[in-house]
C-alpha cells in the first residue's frame, strides 16, 4: 500500500484553478471511497492547507434537522487527515489516534472544514519516518462563527509497523 496523497497533489497542482477542485475530489474519492459516499468535495488541497466541504442535505441530518454531529466530525477528520497525508512519505502511513470535538452552534447549510499546517509542521512530517501531530480544524457554514472546533491527533509510521488486515484484492 503506497500513500497516494502526495501524488494527487503533484498531479493536479498546476492544472487550471477552475478544474483543480473537481480533479482532486475525483482522485480522493478513488483513494477513499467513503468520501464519495458521504458527498464530500475537496475545495483546497496543498501541503499546508486542505478544505473539505459537504452540501446540506436531509440524508445527513439529525433529529433536529441539522447536519449530524458525525458529519462535522467526518469533515474534520478528512481535512486534517489529508493535510497530514499529503506530507507523509512512503513507506509511512497516517493514522488517526484521537479526536476532540467541541460543538459550538448548529451547522445549517453547506459545511466547510479547514485544516492548516505551518511550513515547519509540514516539513517535520516530510522529514520524519515516525511522528505525531495535533491538527486544529474549524467547521463553518459560510462566514459565520464555527459550528465545531476540533483537534485531530494524528500519527504516521511505516506500514511495516502496522497490523493491517490482508487485502481482498491481492
Amino acid at each position: 500500500m503506497n500513500n497516494p496523497f502526495p501524488r494527487i497533489y503533484i498531479t493536479h497542482r498546476d492544472c487550471p484553478e477552475d478544474e483543480q477542485a473537481a480533479r482532486v475530489t475525483r482522485d480522493i474519492h478513488r483513494a477513499i471511497p467513503f468520501t464519495e459516499t458521504a458527498g464530500l468535495t475537496i475545495e483546497a488541497y496543498t501541503p499546508t492547507r486542505v478544505v473539505v466541504a459537504v452540501d446540506d442535505r436531509e440524508a445527513l441530518h439529525n433529529h433536529v434537522g441539522t447536519p449530524h454531529a458525525a458529519v462535522l466530525s467526518l469533515l474534520s477528520e478528512t481535512a486534517s487527515g489529508l493535510v497530514v497525508a499529503i506530507n507523509v512519505r512512503d513507506p509511512a502511513l497516517p493514522i488517526l489516534r484521537s479526536m476532540e470535538v467541541g460543538f459550538r452552534r448548529l451547522g445549517i447549510g453547506r459545511l466547510t472544514a479547514e485544516a492548516a499546517l505551518s511550513e515547519d509542521e509540514a516539513e517535520r512530517i516530510r522529514n520524519r519516518p515516525i511522528g505525531k501531530i495535533a491538527v486544529d480544524v474549524a467547521v463553518t457554514t459560510g462566514n459565520t462563527a464555527p459550528s465545531a472546533e476540533t483537534t485531530m491527533h494524528w500519527a504516521w509510521l511505516p506500514q511495516s509497523k502496522l497490523s493491517l488486515p490482508a487485502s481482498e484484492n491481492g
